[in-house]
């Protein structure tokens, strides 16, 4: 059996392939990378290299010769992913997990417009197929953690509105299990347990053992201490795009469950203050 990861430069990509070595140690593992160099480090571990983009549609079908089970790592890009499927398609690929997103009833900052069309063109091209609804990665807001634990300060504007979080590991995990089993269904809703940005602090407390200044604050406060912080642009924009979505409301966060992703992964999640203690 043959099966291709994605995206294998990134980080779940990368994840998902350590996994399938234990999840799948009989089948023939190919990463999809954008150039030699980018797939020596995983040539050097024993996986074949494929060498493709998702918007070249011939490279993607030269890429996906052979190719039983794609694990089909999604990207952000608009219009892209439609030469990913088409290159299934001539290829006879027998089966799809795609990283899918979690609510797609929902809108969530617009990624789900880019998703509801691959997942339909995925239905469309006959393929039996899983779409991996995962919801948001730890990681994302892993800046705005580590500058509390810096500042020994938590600043927070979301009052007590949830969003749902695990680590991408875990993620990947489940897409791996996915990807080298079989009978999961054609959907999988994956989500961590909601928490409130109050509890995000309180589990940094527990994971580095330390007290910290928990305050809620106006937007306008929160904008002002955090420029007094070393936090990165990058961290800081998604640290407030966060909390404008939770308080945004209707977005299906507070009812998301961890319960399907459990059971995939066939054991709990990283409790969040172990998961911040991983990160951190």
């Amino acid at each position: 059996m043959n099966i291709m990861v994605t995206g294998a430069n990134g980080g779940y990509g990368s994840y998902a392939l350590d996994y399938l070595k234990e999840f799948a140690p009989e089948a023939n593992l190919y990463a999809l990378v954008r150039s030699e160099e980018k797939g020596r480090a995983l040539k050097d571990k024993g996986i074949h290299i494929r060498i493709g983009d998702y918007t070249n549609l011939s490279s993607m079908v030269d890429a996906l010769k052979g190719i039983d089970r794609l694990l089909f790592v999604s990207t952000s890009v608009q219009g892209v992913q439609k030469n990913v499927v088409e290159a299934a398609k001539v290829n006879g690929v027998k089966y799809i997990a795609y990283t899918s997103l979690n609510g797609l009833e929902y809108r969530k900052f617009g990624l789900e417009i880019n998703h509801r069309q691959t997942e339909e063109l995925i239905k469309n091209s006959g393929i039996p197929h899983t779409f991996l609804r995962n919801n948001w990665y730890l990681e994302l807001i892993a800046p705005l953690i580590s500058t509390a634990i810096e500042t020994k300060k938590f600043w927070y504007y979301s009052e007590d509105k949830q969003l749902s979080w695990a680590l991408k590991r875990e993620y990947a995990e489940a897409g791996a299990r996915v990807i080298a089993g079989e009978n999961y269904g054609s959907v999988l809703e994956l989500a961590g347990k909601p928490h409130t940005f109050k509890e995000l602090a309180q589990a940094a407390e527990a994971a580095k053992d330390q007290t910290i200044d928990i305050q809620e604050v106006t937007q306008s406060d929160f904008n002002r201490n955090m420029a007094q912080t070393e936090i990165s642009q990058m961290g800081l924009m998604l640290s407030k795009s966060y909390q404008d979505y939770a308080l945004a409301g209707n977005n299906g966060e507070s009812e998301a469950s961890p319960t399907v992703f459990e059971k995939v992964l066939g054991h709990p999640l990283t409790p969040l203050s172990e998961a911040l203690k991983e990160l951190i």
